[in-house]
């Protein structure tokens, strides 16, 4: 393609060179070309870990820093992931392979204090830590510390409407899902350029956003994933597929495990209710709940082909391209 008068977008080599003709783009297409120049192919792996407990139980508005439970978790969370990297590096000796050092791991918190706390063994051990507002937890507006028989006795219209779309409906004063992937944008735009390891700890609901888009889960399914404490999430990245497995975490005490209730007792009906296809997490896994990430073997994500009649964003929904790519229905 050569006709200086189109408008075209062409990548070489997987983004080694990208030549744009033209510039009478519109905001859409200079996402897109955005977007295209955080690519790239080299291989990483992501990890994603809840924070640990605190003082002050799973509480959005106080700021609270870690129990002694929480403490003890970050330090075998931290523990279990190094030996975790240290394993698959001699397994890649053992196999063959090439001596090479472990990829320098970056850890990414919110800026909350339990998020924050639970990275600093990491820290102590010399890895280095950013803090990023945007990977702090859902808000859940006037649900906050309501139980859900509340919740359905005080607001019976808005349960009635988050039950027939838990992925774009708000609480009062809350925020939505869809209202957190696009806060998380430029989250999943440096996610796309990062070329070293990756550990994430956050908030469940922030994991739940993230690991849609990474392993291009329906929407609907999102509000439903689940993600133990006594699991680290693994993703490693590929041209075409992404693979997930969990690590485990020892030794933990049974009351810290279960993950926690969607979006702080907020209700949600089971994800196989409004799901076309199943998601690696409403399959369940021993001991640890229904909308549990079946995770021990892993899951591969399979690119669709195009389909011929491309949806198109409505206009000014230009800023949620890199979510709406892979969280499309």
């Amino acid at each position: 393609m050569e006709e200086p008068e189109l408008n075209y977008i062409k990548m070489f080599n997987a983004g080694e060179r990208i030549t744009i003709n033209n510039c009478s783009f519109g905001y859409l297409s200079h996402r897109i070309v955005f977007y295209l120049l955080n690519l790239h192919i080299k291989s990483r792996h992501t990890y994603f870990a809840r924070a640990g407990t605190t003082t002050e139980g799973d509480s959005y508005k106080t700021d609270a820093g870690l129990s002694d439970q929480g403490r003890s978790y970050a330090e075998k969370m931290g523990q279990a992931l190094l030996k975790h990297r240290d394993r698959e590096r001699q397994t890649l000796a053992n196999r063959g392979g090439p001596e090479v050092p472990l990829k320098s791991l970056q850890v990414w918190t919110s800026t909350r204090r339990r998020t924050v706390e639970t990275a600093d063994w990491l820290y102590d051990q010399g890895y280095s830590v950013r803090q990023r507002t945007q990977l702090s937890a859902l808000n859940p507006g006037v649900c906050e510390n309501m139980s859900e028989k509340r919740i359905r006795a005080e607001l019976p219209e808005e349960v009635a409407k988050h039950e027939a779309d838990p992925y774009h409906h708000r609480y009062p004063r809350a925020e939505s899902y869809h209202d957190l992937a696009v806060r998380l944008e430029p989250i999943i735009l440096e996610l796309e350029r990062q070329q070293d390891d990756l550990l994430i700890i956050a908030h469940e609901s922030v994991l739940r956003v993230l690991y849609g888009y990474l392993m291009a889960c329906n929407a609907t399914d999102i509000p439903g994933l689940s993600f133990p404490r006594n699991e680290i999430v693994e993703i490693i990245p590929a041209s075409y597929n992404n693979e997930a497995s969990s690590i485990r975490i020892p030794d933990l005490p049974p009351e810290i495990i279960p993950s926690s209730p969607e979006d702080l007792n907020i209700p949600v009906p089971p994800s196989e209710v409004h799901s076309g296809t199943a998601t690696p997490m409403n399959l369940g896994s021993a001991g640890v709940g229904q909308g549990t990430p079946k995770l021990d073997e892993p899951h591969i994500m399979k690119m669709s082909p195009p389909s011929e009649h491309p949806i198109l964003p409505e206009p000014g929904e230009g800023s949620l391209l890199l979510v709406e790519r892979t969280l499309q229905d």
